[in-house]
């Protein structure tokens, strides 16, 4: 499953323990204006120790001021068994990056007039139907499915559509095969992150050109961008160019990926790079208009200011127009940004356009999304300075947080008001009120939270009750409960930025279908040899119908259920992966396209 943005990062701070914090960012030497030789050299010197650190094994940048590729280079290995090394025209898995080219393909048919940005999807693929407990009738619904929402996944669909994800199965059969899914969010109201909505647009595009996706993006913008090492078919064995992925130091199953529009693309840094020079030259390159200029400013317009759920996340056409949650290259630096993971791939791609400088990072293993972030973030702090700016922060933008030392316990009001179950898709978080404090737990952590001077709550871990310990960059995170749009959310605080991470659930009265319901399921679907679950557990805790998943029998993130009726129930929460409608049936539970049958052990769950 191709993830969004930071989920990685933001899960891992969340469920950290506690560990050595890192140490404090050393001064680096000032670089001299003009002197991008000195920035190359400091980054020669930091990437292979970062590698190490990282156990990255592969890794490539491209640096760009403008209309100059400054630098690109290769570090490590493409291939450990062949010990193949990485070379600027090395080409790693692009993961979401590919939605940067999707959004321009769909752009370039808008120009030509043979797709519209308000139009509903529907009128280019009428076979894609969908439904909608937010809408009067199927119309409405349907239309509330614009080609401007999915691109700026606002369209209300779901993340995924799971049956044969992991396949080459062709573009042109998924609306039809994904119709009748039921919408996760109101259309236009809320952010939500969906490789699915990308994966119809690209389906879209077929259907609108005339020609394969491939095709149509080779021929109108790859070539055009002289991009002869990027492709959307295939996996490593395809092209002797192309880097292996690697997951817990493995080569990984190098898997196919369906849908190629969200996260199919294999390129180069350097070749996103010169995608980066069209876009700074408003369209033009190497002569040639690419793009109009109306389809560039279209493309970086935020469409996302009347959402008060995105909190401090400006959203574009595919963009990210701030660093949402990431740290920020300035304080005063507007920053546009998308990174890519395909688990066994990292990329990260940021630009500041007022300077029109950009980094592009990709790497080759699932230990490398912060590495090729927090790269990223470095190599454009120096750019900056090598430009003649002084950023005001060369090492460490970071809003500087108060000290523990004067943090107090919550009063009662405040416990009260905050203690509750908060679901979000990094599983069931539940802050509780005991002995006259406050915890917080997720995943088998548990931490106190204490209010800061600046009237935040913050992690606190103490060894015997007496001596805190060291938790890292959890430390770093603020979090706080707010009123919202009619909802609870429980938000946190990072690098300055404000972001949701869930909303308070409160247990109802569950219906006796759904009581009948809890056990364990298998999957079934015919011809997916990896899926992404195989089994389903209902359980009952606490007055909570609680849904997780299983995958070779390893337990992942748990989901609370709210049923409806006595036939559907809702993933609880409108974040991403959630509010997605779960349907029974007499031989068991569907899904976003799952099918899942009662297990002959279903009678031995405990119910507690």
């Amino acid at each position: 499953m191709l993830r969004s943005p930071r989920s990685a990062l933001l899960f891992s701070l969340l469920t950290l323990a506690s560990g050595c914090g890192e140490r404090a960012p050393q001064p680096q030497p000032e670089i001299r204006q003009g002197d991008y030789q000195a920035v190359i050299e400091q980054l020669r010197q930091r990437i292979p120790a970062l590698m190490d650190k990282n156990h990255v094994p592969g890794l490539s940048l491209a640096l760009i001021d403008g209309q100059a590729l400054v630098w690109t280079e290769g570090f490590g290995l493409a291939d450990q068994d062949l010990h193949m090394r990485v070379t600027p025209d090395t080409a790693f898995r692009a993961g979401s990056l590919s939605k940067l080219f999707t959004a321009s393909a769909t752009l370039q048919l808008v120009e030509q007039q043979r797709l519209a940005l308000d139009a509903p999807l529907a009128q280019t693929l009428p076979e894609f139907r969908v439904r909608s407990r937010f809408h009067p009738d199927a119309h409405s619904a349907n239309n509330a499915v614009t080609l401007r929402r999915l691109l700026s996944h606002q369209a209300g669909l779901p993340s995924e559509y799971l049956p044969r994800l992991r396949s080459s199965d062709p573009l042109k059969y998924l609306p039809q095969k994904a119709s009748g899914l039921w919408l996760s969010n109101p259309p236009g109201t809320r952010t939500v992150y969906s490789n699915l909505g990308f994966a119809l647009l690209g389906a879209a595009i077929e259907r609108s050109s005339g020609q394969t996706f491939e095709t149509r993006l080779q021929q109108h913008l790859l070539q055009p961008l002289a991009m002869k090492h990027s492709s959307f078919i295939g996996n490593s064995e395809l092209e002797p160019f192309r880097a292996r992925g690697y997951l817990q130091g493995r080569r990984s199953a190098d898997a196919q990926i369906r849908d190629l529009p969200a996260g199919g693309l294999w390129t180069t840094p350097r070749e996103v790079g010169q995608f980066v020079q069209m876009l700074f030259a408003e369209g033009r390159y190497n002569g040639r208009q690419v793009m109009s200029q109306a389809s560039i400013q279209a493309m970086f317009s935020q469409q996302n200011r009347a959402n008060a759920l995105d909190f401090d996340c400006p959203m574009g056409l595919a963009w990210y127009l701030g660093p949402c949650g990431d740290p920020q290259v300035g304080t005063n630096l507007a920053q546009w940004q998308h990174s890519g993971s395909t688990g066994d791939f990292a990329a990260q791609l940021s630009m500041l356009p007022e300077h029109q400088l950009a980094v592009v990072v990709m790497a080759n293993a699932d230990t490398a999304e912060a590495l090729v972030s927090d790269l990223a973030t470095q190599a454009l702090r120096l750019m900056v300075q090598a430009r003649g700016g002084q950023p005001d922060c060369l090492d460490d933008c970071s809003y500087s947080l108060p000290s523990m030392a004067t943090a107090m316990v919550p009063g009662a009001d405040d416990r009260q008001r905050v203690a509750g179950i908060y679901t979000s898709r990094l599983g069931v978080v539940r802050i509780k009120d005991e002995r006259q404090r406050l915890f917080a737990e997720l995943a088998g952590k548990r931490v106190e939270l204490l209010r800061d001077s600046d009237g935040w709550l913050r992690p606190e871990k103490k060894l015997l009750g007496l001596w805190a310990l060291d938790l890292g960059k959890l430390e770093q995170l603020q979090l706080d409960v707010v009123s919202v749009a009619d909802k609870r959310v429980l938000v946190v605080r990072r690098h300055g930025q404000t972001l949701p991470l869930g909303e308070r659930i409160d247990p109802l009265p569950l219906p006796a279908d759904w009581q009948d319901s809890v056990g364990r399921y298998r999957l079934v679907s015919p011809g997916d040899t990896s899926p992404l679950l195989d089994g389903l557990n209902l359980r009952i805790e606490q007055g909570l119908l609680l849904a997780q998943g299983r995958r070779a029998g390893e337990s992942l993130i748990e989901f609370v259920i709210q049923p409806i009726d006595s036939e559907h129930a809702l993933l609880a929460g409108s974040g991403q992966d959630q509010g997605n409608t779960l349907s029974r049936y007499s031989d068991g539970l569907r899904v976003l396209g799952y099918r899942f049958v009662r297990s002959p052990a279903a009678n031995t769950v405990v119910q507690f």
